[in-house]
């Protein structure tokens, strides 16, 4: 079993105590022992030692701000503050306490799409979403937390929370005194918009699923600042890690309330959605930076929350930095920029980048540092289990009978050599088979609990003759044995991402040799294409390391969820047994206070998808952290991806710039609204 570094997860300790590996059907393989590239070092802390809620006897802000308050343009900081602001503790900062001022650069691949994250809009990616949602909880500085303390999330917006007796009542406690950027507060009112009339609301597509806390499970507000959850049956720790970005994110109520059918009867769904498009700023937040300018397709401009409710222990009022740009451009490109010095950071995914990038980095003169971490970006084939939706004509019909075999799947597994898709993204040891399910660097995969079908193209042609799968016209292609037609299925992938063309580039020639013909498909965004269910196969990359995560995108635990898996118009989906074994071990371990019983419930996850070929995986390559030397805080252990990205792990607010290291900011002296 693997973990990050030093940091173990209770889920993982708990791995010894279990019985000892699970056999693998008569026709896998043994996965091949990893060796890791990892070089993150550090030391874990306790929760405490992170960050606490307390009143410091005084505080300060930057310069200009606090001239905006003498000409009465602002309250008092201590006005803006909570009575008891989050407190990031200086231990905890290899840097120690900053000074104000300054810009960091990122730069991204994707647009903004508006700024309604509740009704699932996405701002971007790259960073910009995490700069201006704040979530209930945290989980990304869990990284660096010791195996001890890794009992659940790091408190967020809310403070504490208490279980009753029976685990069967979550009670929340909320900071009190928060505000978004424009100075309305922040309460309960907000937090019972975003579970009643987004989550809940089947009409709105929220990032947290229905069910994403539990089938049946009621939110009762008791107060401003307090509220519950009511569960239909006990609850472990690890349910509060699904109030976490990217699913525990509230909005601003008193901007949107009036926006949602249920409060507008001129108002649609879909206007609702749309309602805080991209160029609408700036627009209220709770994060450190709030969205000021956009200039599309070229940069968005963030500029510092004067509400910000966290502090550092000197009484400083976060974030560091000022100003923020997001330029926007292409994934490649901003590796290609962090390198040079013109970008500040990056989330180094792009294996073709790595040898050039790593060559570059290691000269005394270069402007970034870069770390490698586990392996935790992977990639897969998803088919289309559905029996109804994106079904067009009669062969799609057949295809997706064949998806549902079990053999088909297996056959197609057997039919990749992974070593050479590897070789073809990235030459050199970056790249390992991927059979499914957590990639080796997840805290919770466990080898004997995974299974392997490997390269054997004689065993694909065998298994597809017993399918009925012959050539029977002599045109290199086989035939589907009901229609008789070709056995030719259309594939779906992004492309944007050149890692993806190049594996799908070699997916094609490996099917096409056993004698399936794939018909790609590119997209400028697979998001539409893979919510719609009209594709028969989707190639892209598999995001799911930590259960509590996103767990609607890989597991059938609502009704919409996953992707490749979805219930028909009327309501209607024919479960696998095995999918709802993944689903009931997703709902145990969240139920569980036992880490034994934590890591078995996630074992049987892994077992069922891996054994069954849930999706047909093809690599798994380590990411590498990309930062600017003159960026200050930046934890030298922070992962590119574990429980969250990288833009959440290394604590933004935190960083800081030596004042003759700073750039010249494009909006100084200005603030939101």
């Amino acid at each position: 079993m693997k973990s990050l570094s030093k940091n173990v997860s209770l889920a993982v300790l708990s791995a010894s105590l279990l019985a000892g590996g699970t056999a693998a059907a008569n026709s896998a393989d043994i996965l091949p022992e990893e060796k890791s590239l990892s070089n993150l070092e550090y030391e874990p802390l306790g929760k405490d030692e992170l960050q606490t809620y307390k009143a410091l006897n005084s505080y300060s802000e930057p310069g200009f701000i606090a001239e905006m308050v003498a000409a009465g343009l602002l309250p008092p900081v201590e006005e803006r503050l909570p009575s008891e602001p989050l407190v990031f503790l200086e231990g905890a900062m290899v840097d120690g306490i900053g000074e104000y001022g300054g810009v960091f650069r990122h730069v991204i691949g994707g647009r903004p799409e508006g700024w309604n994250w509740m009704a699932g809009q996405h701002q971007g990616w790259g960073g910009i979403n995490m700069a201006a949602q704040e979530c209930l909880v945290r989980v990304g500085p869990l990284w660096q937390i010791k195996s001890e303390d890794q009992t659940g999330p790091l408190p967020n917006l809310a403070k504490s929370w208490e279980w009753n007796d029976n685990r069967t009542e979550l009670t929340l406690n909320l900071v009190e005194g928060i505000k978004w950027s424009d100075g309305d507060p922040f309460d309960t009112e907000d937090v019972q918009f975003w579970w009643e009339d987004n989550v809940q609301d089947p009409d709105v597509s929220a990032w947290m699923s229905m069910d994403g806390m539990g089938e049946g499970t009621t939110m009762e507000v008791l107060d401003s600042y307090n509220f519950k959850f009511v569960f239909s049956k006990p609850q472990g720790p690890a349910r509060v890690e699904s109030l976490a970005y990217i699913q525990g994110c509230p909005g601003p109520s008193h901007v949107l309330k009036d926006k949602h059918p249920r409060y507008n009867s001129d108002a649609t769904y879909e206007s609702y959605r749309q309602s805080q498009p991209a160029d609408m700023v700036p627009t209220p937040v709770l994060g450190a930076w709030v969205p000021v300018e956009l200039r599309p397709d070229e940069l968005v401009i963030m500029r510092r929350n004067p509400y910000y409710f966290k502090v550092d222990e000197a009484g400083n009022q976060l974030p560091y930095m000022n100003e923020m740009h997001f330029k926007l451009s292409t994934w490649s490109d901003r590796t290609t920029q962090a390198v040079a010095g013109t970008g500040d950071f990056s989330n180094m995914e792009n294996p073709g980048n790595y040898v050039e990038a790593l060559k570059q980095s290691q000269d005394p003169n270069s402007p970034v540092k870069a770390n490698f971490g586990v392996r935790v970006l992977s990639w897969e084939v998803q088919l289309n289990f559905s029996e109804s939706v994106g079904i067009e004509d009669d062969i799609d019909r057949e295809l997706r009978s064949l998806f549902r075999n079990k053999d088909f799947r297996v056959a197609l597994s057997h039919a990749l050599d992974r070593e050479t898709i590897g070789q073809s993204i990235a030459r050199g040891p970056f790249s390992h088979p991927f059979p499914g399910g957590f990639s080796i660097g997840s805290p919770y995969y466990d080898a004997g609990s995974t299974v392997y079908y490997g390269y054997d193209p004689d065993k694909t042609s065998s298994m597809l003759d017993a399918l009925g799968l012959i050539d029977t016209d002599g045109n290199g292609i086989r035939n589907l044995p009901e229609t008789g037609a070709d056995a030719e299925i259309d594939l779906v992938y992004d492309t944007t991402e050149p890692t993806d063309k190049k594996q799908v580039d070699a997916i094609v020639a490996m099917w096409g040799e056993v004698g399936i013909n794939i018909l790609p498909r590119a997209v400028d965004e697979i998001e539409p294409v893979a919510d719609s269910g009209n594709f028969n196969m989707i190639e892209r990359r598999h995001h799911w390391i930590i259960p509590t995560r996103q767990t609607c995108d890989y597991v059938p635990i609502s009704a919409n969820c996953p992707d490749w898996h979805p219930v028909d118009g009327d309501g209607n989906r024919d479960l696998f047994d095995w999918e709802q074994e993944m689903a009931n071990a997703v709902n145990a371990f969240q139920e569980t206070w036992e880490p034994a019983q934590a890591q078995a419930a996630v074992n049987a996850i892994q077992k069922n998808w891996t054994e069954n070929v849930y999706t047909i995986g093809t690599v798994q390559a380590p990411a590498a952290l990309l930062i600017n030397k003159r960026i200050k805080n930046a934890h030298p252990g922070t992962p590119v991806f574990m429980f969250n990205w990288a833009e959440d792990n290394v604590i933004r607010e935190r960083l800081w710039v030596a004042g003759e290291d700073q750039l010249e900011e494009l909006l100084p002296g200005t603030i939101p609204n």
